[in-house]
């Protein structure tokens, strides 16, 4: 039984939902003003929803992904290629944390918490895996969106109240994501080669896929330092 949840943990991929849940748990803490207890509930309901919605997502993810999986080197130890879970469990797996996040927002949070959810999904499980990574070389950039939102629905989940802070942090995730996924892209390009799945490094030259991560890497360090030039950092 714990060899089988182990699995199922292993087929979500921590390694990239932890990061979403962090981001998720950054921006409910920048919106709390006191740490009352109902606060801390708050954050902590805030950032489990999080936590289950990017699991659910990425086990959507791998459900669409699967013969691609199957095919590249660096993917095909993933649980589901392996035969470790079945695609009917998967996909349902999948469904179950993507709907429990959002029915649990909805229910102790706020709505537009929820909704943020959804579209994070959306994005990451319709627009960017099933459409746009099979077809363009930018559809990491819209697929950032997804990797962007926990930002805000932690900190729509503690109040309604409007700040520059979380959308500018927003913006942050969103540049970083196709800056590390078309770095990783570059290093296994000959993976996804073999995969038909046209990532940047993969259509382009190498001199145009370091421009592309320069110019985003320049991108991400001129959004860091505009927080501290407009007074944000005089909110927290």
């Amino acid at each position: 039984m714990s060899n089988k949840i182990s699995i199922y943990i292993k087929y979500t991929k921590p390694r990239v939902w932890w990061l979403l849940v962090f981001t998720g748990f950054a921006g409910a803490i920048l919106a709390v003003k006191d740490y009352s207890v109902e606060n801390v509930i708050y954050i902590i309901i805030a950032t489990v929803s999080v936590m289950l919605g990017s699991m659910g997502a990425e086990s959507l993810t791998n459900y669409i992904d699967y013969n691609m999986d199957s095919v590249m080197e660096r993917t095909k130890g993933r649980p589901l290629p392996r035969g470790e879970i079945s695609k009917k469990g998967a996909l349902l797996f999948g469904y179950i944390l993507s709907i429990s996040s959002i029915v649990i927002l909805i229910i102790f949070l706020k709505f537009i918490s929820a909704l943020f959810m959804l579209l994070g999904i959306f994005d990451n499980v319709v627009i960017y895996s099933y459409w746009l990574k099979k077809i363009s070389p930018f559809s990491i950039i819209f697929g950032g969106f997804s990797g962007a939102f926990p930002v805000l629905i932690g900190w729509y989940s503690i109040t309604n109240s409007f700040s520059w802070l979380p959308w500018i942090l927003f913006i942050l995730v969103m540049i970083w994501i196709p800056v590390h996924v078309w770095s990783l892209a570059f290093r296994y390009k000959d993976d996804y080669k073999k995969a038909n799945v046209p990532m940047l490094p993969v259509v382009y030259s190498d001199k145009t896929t370091a421009i592309a991560i320069s110019f985003s890497s320049i991108l991400l360090i001129v959004f860091s330092i505009i927080p501290y030039f407009i007074g944000i950092f005089n909110y927290i």
